[in-house]
């Protein structure tokens, strides 16, 4: 096995709003809000339905990219998990420890998608992760979980303590991020690649210069920082050397942001899985998500290798 990836999964509804008079779009200091009247009947250009969660994104764009790759997710018993199981299949993704678990719904996530930008209405259930019996993985992929995380992640810090030599790369989800550093800090010291974007990294060491914030990171025990600032591109620190890559467009018009995270996730890990320069990994994480973007959901526009190799010559 090359890479275990650890996370909640789902299925993804995705509503694309038609641009009416019932929708106010404004500007604020904030960002950009759209507004429309609670009650009213909003029409929807297209509806499309589509696997998810960060564990399943990254697991599908790591097994395009070449690598064999196992999902560990606890799902219901229900017609969304497999569909789930049945859709990662197909693409190749080892399924074995997609666990069933009964008198649970799958989660489901409600997503907006107005004007390129995404609103997503998130649900992580409360499941009850475990340590299983799998084969010792190259490289573990641990991100978003629900409410009680820090349970099985004690469980796993404790699994690679006693597995030397397994790389871990963690990106921390939603709710991770909401119970704050201290319930994951103890991760981050074993971290060899943590992947945030802008704003996680400043909730995370606080508002500073972009060096600075790499250094604060190293300081947590991260040994390789990854930072994704979307239209600004990217950007790494691997404890001595700062490198940056722009953001990649093919001049297709953005669609939809969601999973661009998940893409460069793939990209940039794959690419470092196969011993690449740290501005190639980079290179490999942008064309991935700039992929990504131009479609809606987050698995269609994956690159596969031949067609990474080919995007990135062009770009270093």
């Amino acid at each position: 096995m090359d890479l275990l990836v650890i996370g909640d999964s789902a299925i993804d509804y995705y509503m694309k709003l038609a641009k009416t008079d019932d929708i106010k779009q404004e500007s604020t200091s904030i960002g950009p809000e759209i507004c429309f009247y609670h009650g009213s009947k909003i029409p929807v250009d297209d509806f499309e339905s589509s696997i998810a969660g960060n564990s399943v994104n990254v697991s599908v764009g790591c097994t395009k990219l070449g690598l064999k790759t196992t999902i560990y997710t606890e799902i219901g018993n229900d017609n969304n998990a497999e569909r789930i199981i049945r859709e990662l299949r197909d693409v190749g993704v080892n399924t074995t420890y997609c666990i069933k678990n009964d008198g649970i719904e799958t989660d489901v996530h409600t997503i907006i998608v107005f004007g390129g930008e995404r609103t997503i209405f998130t649900y992580h259930g409360k499941r009850d992760y475990r340590v299983q019996n799998w084969d010792k993985p190259k490289l573990i992929y641990f991100t978003s979980l629900g409410e009680g995380f820090q349970k099985f992640q004690k469980e796993l810090i404790e699994y690679i303590k006693a597995n030397p030599g397994i790389g871990v790369a963690f990106n921390p989800g939603t709710i991770q991020m909401k119970a704050g550093i201290d319930s994951f800090k103890d991760f981050l010291e074993i971290t060899d690649i943590l992947f945030v974007n802008m704003d996680e990294a400043g909730k995370i060491v606080g508002e500073k210069p972009l060096e600075q914030i790499h250094i604060d990171l190293h300081k947590l025990g991260v040994k390789l920082s990854v930072i994704t600032n979307g239209k600004e591109g990217a950007n790494a620190f691997d404890g001595e050397n700062l490198v940056s890559v722009n953001a990649y467009s093919d001049q297709r018009p953005v669609l939809d942001k969601t999973g661009a995270g998940d893409a460069f996730s793939s990209g940039f890990l794959s690419a470092i899985y196969y011993k690449k320069p740290l501005k190639e990994a980079l290179a490999w994480g942008v064309v991935n998500s700039g992929g990504v973007i131009k479609e809606i959901g987050a698995i269609k526009g994956l690159q596969t290798k031949d067609k990474m190799e080919e995007a990135v010559e062009g770009l270093i």
